[in-house]
């Protein structure tokens, strides 16, 4: 199984007897190469994972590429695509890009609707290509509620409200309101991206729609800072922000980076505001001598 790294942790707690493979990052890039990730399909490879939105820096993989290579080298393995962040985004942002069921190895797709899909969290939708893709095992009848009923999912028992709340939201905004709000997210964050710019930080995520509404920067290693990005993010904390910092994924040297989820409640109004403590922030990291940013930081 060629799995992404949010697949790790199922696969390995034991859940599955699956071995997985992985495509690591560089410093340079940050999703999979899609050559490079076929070359790692074997006789006894059962699929592939492509992430449409990526946890460090929202960017999309290409899974055109990656089909594309197994059609050409007439490989049959299917792709599994994890669009739990950009399902609710791409196909309203960027509609031209192919990624789905349009593509004849991708064979299912999951997305979370406690994400872009707008509803508060503990929803999660996964859609096959067509029945025949669902292993029967994997699903459960059952008819003491009074007829025969399927079942699939890893909690038997639990309440709706997410499921009434995503349909609400399906049917009160539909298409258009959608389309509205995503493209709206991907503008702020375009302005967040470039203000963040023009402070300095090296802007490591896709804009003007290419990846998710985030923003995923770093302090520039040719200014010498004599702190780093947990530093920065600590001081946002003690103004009211919550903005991660974290390593990147392995094999990318350790690089550090900040991240801004762009929701629907961060307008630009409120965006001008974080540009503004970011600054504030910055401004008193330099004002610190190395003794007093080490007690701060402690």
């Amino acid at each position: 199984m060629l799995a992404t790294l949010a697949m790790k942790k199922v696969l390995h707690v034991g859940y599955f007897e699956v071995e997985e493979k992985f495509v690591f990052c560089t410093e340079e890039r940050y999703v999979i190469d899609p050559e490079e990730t076929v070359n790692l399909v074997d006789e006894n490879t059962i699929g592939i994972c492509a992430i449409l939105g990526t946890t460090y820096t929202g960017e999309y993989e290409d899974v055109k590429k990656v089909n594309d290579l197994l059609v050409e080298r007439g490989i049959d393995c299917p792709i599994h695509v994890d669009a739990a962040s950009g399902g609710f985004v791409a196909p309203f942002v960027c509609p031209e890009l192919v990624w789905d069921f349009r593509l004849e190895k991708v064979i299912s797709i999951n997305v979370s609707g406690h994400k872009y899909g707008l509803v508060y969290p503990g929803v999660g939708w996964i859609v096959w290509r067509a029945a025949e893709y669902l292993p029967k095992e994997l699903v459960f009848n059952i008819n003491y509620l009074g007829a025969d009923q399927a079942s699939f999912t890893l909690n038997f028992s639990k309440g709706a409200s997410q499921v009434i709340g995503q349909y609400y939201q399906m049917i009160r905004l539909g298409k258009r309101g959608y389309r509205s709000i995503m493209c709206n997210l991907t503008r702020t964050a375009d302005y967040l991206a470039l203000s963040l710019q023009k402070l300095g930080f090296i802007i490591m995520s896709q804009g003007n729609g290419k990846g998710l509404p985030l923003v995923a920067f770093r302090l520039n290693p040719e200014h010498n800072h004599h702190y780093d990005e947990f530093a920065v993010a600590h001081q946002l904390r003690e103004r009211g922000w919550v903005v991660p910092a974290y390593t990147m994924a392995p094999h990318s040297n350790e690089l550090k980076l900040m991240r801004v989820v762009v929701r629907e409640d961060f307008s630009r109004s409120r965006c001008d505001i974080l540009i503004c403590d970011i600054q504030l922030a910055i401004k008193c990291l330099n004002d610190m001598d190395q003794k007093r940013l080490e007690e701060f930081e402690t």
